[in-house]
Parts: C-alpha cells; structure tokens; sequence
C-alpha cells in the first residue's frame, strides 16, 4: 500500500530544494548586504504568511508554545544559519565553506534517528556518504584558492549545525500554522536586521532590483520554501530528506547553466548520479514498499 503521507512530505521536500537552489541566482542580483536581505526576505515571508493566515479557516482557540526551543532551534536556528555561513564566506573560500556547511544533513538524520529511539543504520551513512562525496567536486570545482583560516570552517560548521537546530525544531513543533510562521519570521527578521545595524554598512546606491529580488527571495526560498520544508519534515522520511538536501548545489548549478552563466561539466553530471545513488542506498526498503 502507498503511504501517501510520506509520498506528499516528500513531494514538499523537492519543492523546497528547488526554491532553495534558486537562492544562489536570486542572491547575485541583489546588491544589498547578506542581513539586510535577510531581513527584508524575512519581513516578506512573514507578510505572505499573514496573507495565507487569512486563506485558511478560522483557527482554532490554541495559541503556540514560544518556550526556549521556539527562540533557540526556530528563531536562533534560522539566523544562525544565514548569519555565521555569511560570516564564513566573508574570510574563507566560498567553495570550501559550502563543502563544509553541506556537513549538516548526516546530522540532522542521525540526530533525528536517536531522537527517534532508532540505532544508527548503516544505509543512512552510506546514502548520505555517496551523495555528500558526489557532490565535493562539483562544490571544489568553483574553488578559488583563498586562504581559509580555522576560524571560518568553525563558522561554517555553526552554519550547519544552525540549519540541523532548525529542521529538528520544526520536525518536532508539530504544524505550524499560517500564524505560526508569520511570528517565526517576523522574530527572524527582527534578529538579522539588528545584526545589519550592528555589523554591516548600508551601500552607498541601490535599485528597485536590489529591494525587489529581496523580497522575491523572501517569497519563494525563504517563505515558500520553509512552510515546505516543514510540512515534509512532519510527512517525510527524515534520511531520504536529508540526502534530498544535497541536490541543492546541483539544481543551482543546472540553473547557471540554463542560463548561461556556467557550462555543462563532468562533475555536474557525477553529483546528480551521486545524490539520486544516495537517496536509493538510504532508503531501498522503503521504496520497494
């Protein structure tokens, strides 16, 4: 029989990896500093869930735990992960720090799996180790050769583990309704743009395409995207989603060569094979029911 919850959590989840491989186009046409965007992607997700609060049906008489979990793995994982990745990448090579940060989705599975009361299976390190050794080359081939201190892969491993926070919290929060996502915005917006006021310098010009791209980002891979991730968290098998998560890098890189910014390469085609090897590896018996 078809376990047609897992099929849809699933279904959510390549949703979400593609707004979410959008984000490196959409980033580059924004010419605004990494916590502003943020902040005004932030400000535009929590407006388009207040739009899809007003959709549903009247909610019922509940009102949402904001205890430490919601403050530290909800708002704290969100902008930990934007902030310290950005923070990495501003002393470090790009294509190392994302090598590094792409670490996460082996955590997020073997932590959900203990929390789970589920042993280590070895399918699940072996998915996600086909997929993530896959994927370095395509991630190396855009080296550029820059010094990269300790302290920048510490950031970038603080990245990782800040997206592993957020993707347990929102695994074990339960559903979130339109409402809910609209104060875990709002609260993660407020946090980055207090971080743009503290930390970055305003450029000195901007144009209607740096704010509008922002707030398209705020759109789909921010808000869009992690209304979905959510919902496949809650449906989906948590191994085969975070072997999913590898195809990121993958679908940006096919989006520049689409477009024209980048050419086909040998090490685009081995991380394809190499993430749909994973996805099969951790999750053959699954698949064969």
């Amino acid at each position: 029989m078809v376990n047609w919850a897992a099929v849809t959590g699933i279904s959510a989840g390549l949703f979400t990896v593609s707004l979410w491989g959008s984000l490196p186009v959409l980033r580059s046409l924004a010419a605004l500093p990494p916590m502003l965007v943020a902040a005004v992607a932030m400000a535009c997700a929590a407006g388009l869930s207040t739009l899809m609060a007003h959709l549903q049906a009247p909610p019922e008489a509940q009102r949402q735990t904001r205890d430490w979990r919601y403050w530290a793995g909800g708002v704290g994982g969100l902008v930990g992960a934007l902030y310290f990745y950005f923070l990495a990448l501003g002393s470090g090579d790009p294509a190392r720090i994302t090598l590094i940060t792409y670490t996460w989705p082996l955590g997020f599975v073997l932590i959900c799996d203990r929390l789970a009361g589920r042993k280590l299976r070895p399918r699940t390190l072996l998915g996600s180790g086909v997929a993530f050794a896959g994927l370095a080359p395509l991630i190396l081939a855009d080296s550029q050769g820059i010094a990269t201190p300790a302290g920048a892969y510490a950031a970038g491993l603080a990245s990782g583990a800040s997206w592993i926070a957020f993707s347990v919290f929102l695994r074990q929060a339960g559903a979130l309704s339109a409402r809910g996502y609209h104060s875990l915005f709002l609260h993660a917006g407020l946090v980055a743009l207090a971080l743009h006021l503290a930390f970055e310098t305003m450029p000195a010009t901007t144009t209607s395409t740096d704010w509008a791209t922002a707030a398209l980002i705020g759109i789909g891979p921010y808000g869009l995207a992690f209304m979905a991730w959510g919902y496949a968290l809650r449906r989906g098998p948590a191994s085969l989603l975070g072997v999913l998560t590898y195809l990121v890098p993958v679908i940006a890189a096919v989006l520049l060569v689409l477009l024209g910014w980048s050419t086909p390469s040998p090490e685009l085609f081995i991380a394809t094979v190499a993430v749909a090897a994973g996805a099969l590896l951790s999750q053959g018996p699954w698949l064969r029911q």
